[in-house]
């Protein structure tokens, strides 16, 4: 004879919340290739490892290894990340956001492009057991789904549509950073269309200026010496050399290593009146103010601005704005 039992089931909507409630937003760490959180991103969820960036390949066809500037933490997410593959050389523990990796010594260098290797792990409390249905003379359970395993995703970010002007600003940029040059006036319109039909970036603007015959036909040792010369005043050191040689390889720009350069204690120490002043020619259309230039050089002295700090302050300004709208 069966006995008679009764069967409690609970709304919908009451699973579902624990479900969502096992299954939420993950912890997590998202890797940036510029300064400030821009760039291309890559987000390693808790729980993920990636052995080596080298297997990871980006719009440009470069790989992730050696191209994070700035890291950003979502959640209770913390990260260990390491200067060689399979998590050898030096490592460095991530517990909050960094915008600018270069602030972050490895020995006699820093941390911006440097990462190969990445962890993250997560704090993220368990979330609470669904309730169970009643049945008698035996309970029964609704047991949810298991979560998602952690993800390594390479964000897309989205292709804005771009006005003349900008697109031409993008493609000058591009050729003074792979080229060292004006672009000419078939270069820029032929670049120009494919950034406003096409939705080229400017790193694919400077990815095929890189396949040029022009820039293979460049020699990296004088182009470096002629750097050294004009950003440091002073010729390059062995080390210095060797170092840049191994970045060209690795595909840096004249542009990047120009920048890097600038960005070293002894390039901000020598050229920050020449950075503030072209700066303010380029941006401005004027030469800096005294107070202006007096207190941007304070701000190098003592808090170590940067050349792209100091354009992005410029740009943020009322004047340069009024300057674009004419």
């Amino acid at each position: 004879m069966l006995l008679p039992f009764r069967l409690t089931l609970w709304p919908l909507p009451c699973l579902l919340l624990a479900v969502l409630a096992r299954v939420g937003a993950a912890d997590a760490v998202v890797f940036y290739t510029e300064p400030n959180f821009q760039g291309e991103a890559l987000r390693v969820e808790a729980g993920a490892r990636v052995e080596d960036l080298a297997t990871l390949q980006r719009a440009n066809q470069q790989s992730w290894r050696g191209a994070i500037s700035s890291v950003q933490i979502e959640g209770a997410a913390r990260a260990t990340v390491a200067s060689a593959p399979g998590f050898r050389g030096e490592r460095l523990e991530l517990g909050a956001s960094i915008p600018d990796l270069y602030a972050q010594a490895r020995g006699g260098q820093t941390w911006d492009r440097a990462i190969a290797a990445i962890q993250v792990h997560g704090q993220t409390p368990p979330a609470p057991a669904p309730p169970a249905a009643e049945r008698r003379p035996g309970p029964v359970v609704v047991v949810p789904p298991p979560p998602p395993p952690p993800r390594v995703v390479i964000v897309e970010p989205p292709r804005p549509r771009i006005d003349r002007r900008t697109a031409e600003r993008m493609v000058e940029h591009a050729f003074r950073e792979v080229l060292d040059r004006p672009a000419d006036p078939t270069g820029l319109r032929t670049y120009r269309e494919r950034v406003m039909q096409e939705g080229w970036s400017q790193q694919e603007v400077i990815q095929q200026l890189q396949r040029s015959p022009e820039a293979r036909a460049i020699q990296p040792e004088p182009a470096i010496r002629r750097m050294y010369r004009e950003v440091l005043g002073r010729e390059a050191d062995p080390a210095g050399l060797a170092h840049y040689r191994a970045k060209w390889r690795e595909g840096w720009t004249q542009g990047q290593i120009r920048e890097d350069l600038r960005r070293s204690q002894e390039g901000r120490g020598r050229n920050g009146r020449e950075i503030i002043v072209r700066a303010y020619r380029e941006l401005l259309g004027r030469d800096p103010d005294p107070a202006g230039l007096a207190n941007y050089e304070r701000q190098m002295r003592e808090q170590g601005l940067t050349e792209r700090d100091l354009r992005r302050a410029l740009m943020n300004g009322d004047e340069y704005r009024q300057r674009q709208r004419r």
